[in-house]
């Protein structure tokens, strides 16, 4: 009985001290906006539910941490376990809100994750920017034709003024650049093909729906906003929508749609 006792407090203090290494990962992580790979990963205690949508789609794996290492097998939809091993190694930022992640026999890790609490960190996550969206008393409205909305975000990064637009809401990356409150002449030609291409393709009846939706950080001055929208009036859409915070957009899944509210400006 005293042998049963002591080997059952043991399994008890094992699986504990296993659970504990694995307190820091629980949650939601997504892929930082510097890293190739465009991934997002929840961490649960018995397993990990991997959205790749680019590459692999949803799948699951179940999990252990051992030392400096993540050992997972592919879990099916069907329950089958995948026999083959995977090995990654890790390590956590110093306050364990990034997690690096490589191949067990990379030197580099390459490939980073963000900790993520709700669906507007994970659009600040995913464009690469913090936005402190500005305040207003003014009565806002919802921007009318969202499938005719270009999304251009400024802020700063190590106090460089930065403009990042997404092509058509789908998030797909495409940065662009502004340096001393100008667009480079490339990044300008690259928003330039994408407009465009959205302004023919469209019917000429709906061509002057086309909007700029503008997310503006409070560490943006007003003449640097006018700056940068005396160089995108050079391109065919003539409307901008100026998004205002609301504590209403944050939900804590991180795929809720945000229905921004805003005013309409010149």
């Amino acid at each position: 009985m005293k042998r049963i006792l002591i080997f059952t407090i043991a399994t008890i203090f094992f699986s504990c001290k296993m659970e504990n290494k694995k307190l820091a990962f629980i949650g939601d992580w997504s892929s930082t906006s510097d890293t190739e790979v465009n991934m997002d990963i929840h961490f649960f205690n018995d397993s990990i539910v991997v959205d790749n949508s680019a590459m692999l789609g949803t799948y699951s794996l179940i999990w252990e941490v051992k030392d400096s290492q993540i050992e997972n097998y592919v879990l099916r939809n069907n329950g089958y376990i995948e026999q083959s091993k995977i090995i990654i190694n890790y390590k956590f930022s110093s306050n364990k809100d990034t997690l690096y992640i490589k191949n067990k026999n990379d030197s580099l890790f390459e490939i980073s994750f963000i900790k993520i609490k709700n669906n507007f960190e994970y659009l600040e996550n995913r464009i690469g920017l913090k936005l402190r969206l500005p305040k207003t008393s003014e009565k806002l409205t919802t921007i009318e034709n969202k499938e005719f909305t270009f999304n251009i975000y400024i802020g700063r990064n190590n106090d460089s003024l930065m403009v990042k637009a997404d092509n058509s809401n789908s998030l797909n990356k495409l940065k662009y650049n502004i340096y001393s409150s100008y667009l480079s002449k490339n990044s300008l030609n690259k928003l330039k093909y994408n407009i465009y291409s959205s302004y023919l393709s469209k019917e000429m009846g709906n061509r002057d729906s086309l909007t700029l939706a503008l997310f503006t950080d409070n560490s943006v001055f007003e003449n640097e906003i006018d700056s940068i929208k005396t160089i995108l009036k050079k391109l065919p859409i003539k409307n901008f929508f100026r998004i205002y915070h609301d504590n209403q957009y944050t939900s804590n899944n991180l795929k809720t749609e945000i229905k921004w509210l805003g005013k309409y400006e010149n």
